[in-house]
């Protein structure tokens, strides 16, 4: 799988996103031939090397000036769809644009049949997500990755002040720290690049495990003397295996002066207020004290609970929280009956590239059929593993 991944150093504007993919290898005439499509006029996108900070960044330099026209939404994506495109050029093109258009309306607090786009609506939006687009395409980009994203310090620069609002909506799930141009950059991130990043991308707050091909380094006009203006794009190639990563959180604690009673009473806990699992293990701390670690697995939204949890439950005083990836199997739930009318056995199955690898029946369904049935846990398990497998090679056959 081709995978981008966006290092933003010092921000990024759509013509800054557009140059680095030149910088990496995108060609120049599929780009400028859907530009120009979109346009309705032939666009030459040159680019010249400048230095930021010491490094090396390509800068866009389209030939000639584009319209300042004020465009209402409709009319951008007219021009995308009677354009000739290629359907992944069009697809990512009107998600950029619908995404601009819904946030610019909630900003402003209008219908978007109603929105007036000014400097959004001149023709180098179009220019840039619809470069950026075809230059994705062109590169075979499957993935798109993106870093913390830079911030100035908010203040009144502008009309709307800065971050403009309409950039802070299209942002709404990435990470924001605070940019290292302070006031020197009073926008580091454009409302076009924050919305190629909201409807393409996904946030990344590590660069992925993936084999480096290529990095392309895109420039802005600006060269401010606290940072590199510029914004690097790193492609490479990940696994092909097609299996979902979920970014999840895992919180952990170092307990020695808690009653190992109570251990069993905090999982619990921990389980209760949104961990996906919790677990102890005994370790042994400083001048050989020996110690109980306790740890939860968590989406970050249950974070705050799961932290308060530690503290309620726990006697420690502070704990430590780390992201991890990780990569989960497709999951469904079939039943099976141990006897005909019952008792049923839930079974978890879980699928690789659609193709069924394991079975785990449902373990306190296991317990209460065994009890109904006056057997052992470990004779009704085994059956139940049997009659899941006996169901997945049964689909797998009507499969072929």
């Amino acid at each position: 799988m081709r995978v981008a991944y966006i290092d933003l150093v010092g921000g990024a504007a759509g013509d800054m996103l557009l140059a680095a993919l030149f910088d990496a290898g995108a060609p120049r005439e599929p780009v400028v031939e859907a530009v120009s499509s979109v346009l309705g006029r032939r666009v030459r996108l040159g680019t010249r090397e400048v230095r930021r900070r010491g490094l090396r960044a390509l800068l866009l330099e389209p030939a000639e000036a584009v319209s300042a026209g004020l465009h209402r939404p409709r009319e951008l994506l007219e021009a995308v769809d009677r354009a000739s495109l290629a359907d992944g050029v069009r697809s990512r093109s009107r998600s950029v644009l619908e995404l601009l258009v819904r946030a610019e309306a909630r900003a402003h607090g209008v219908e978007a049949d109603e929105l007036e786009l000014a400097e959004l609506g001149e023709d180098d939006t179009l220019l840039d997500v619809v470069g950026i687009a075809a230059a994705l395409e062109a590169l075979g980009v499957e993935r798109l990755l993106v870093s913390p994203i830079p911030m100035p310090p908010p203040s009144g620069a502008g009309e709307h002040g800065a971050p403009a609002p309409v950039t802070l909506e299209l942002l709404r799930g990435y990470a924001l720290v605070p940019s290292a141009a302070g006031a020197e950059l009073s926008e580091t991130v454009t409302p076009t690049a924050a919305a190629v990043f909201g409807a393409l991308g996904e946030p990344s707050p590590e660069i992925p495990a993936f084999a480096l091909r290529t990095v392309g380094t895109g420039a802005g006009t600006r060269d401010p003397a606290s940072v590199a203006n510029v914004v690097r794009v790193l492609l490479g190639d990940a696994s092909s295996e097609q299996v979902p990563v979920r970014r999840l959180l895992v919180v952990e604690a170092n307990v020695d002066d808690m009653s190992p009673e109570l251990v069993p009473d905090a999982i619990d806990a921990l389980l209760a207020l949104g961990a996906l699992d919790a677990w102890a293990a005994p370790i042994l701390m400083k001048h050989g004290r020996p110690a109980v670690q306790v740890s939860a697995l968590c989406e970050p939204g249950s974070l705050a609970d799961v932290r308060r949890a530690f503290f309620e439950t726990t006697t420690t005083l502070g704990v430590r929280v780390r992201g991890v990836d990780r990569p989960e199997l497709e999951r469904r739930v079939v039943e099976v009956a141990l006897e005909e009318g019952g008792p049923m056995i839930r079974v978890k199955v879980g699928s690789l590239e659609g193709r069924a690898i394991t079975a785990k029946p449902e373990h306190a369904d296991v317990v209460e059929a065994a009890a109904k049935l006056g057997r052992s846990v470990r004779s009704v398990h085994a059956q139940a593993t049997a009659l899941a497998h006996g169901v997945l090679e049964e689909e797998a056959r009507s499969d072929e």
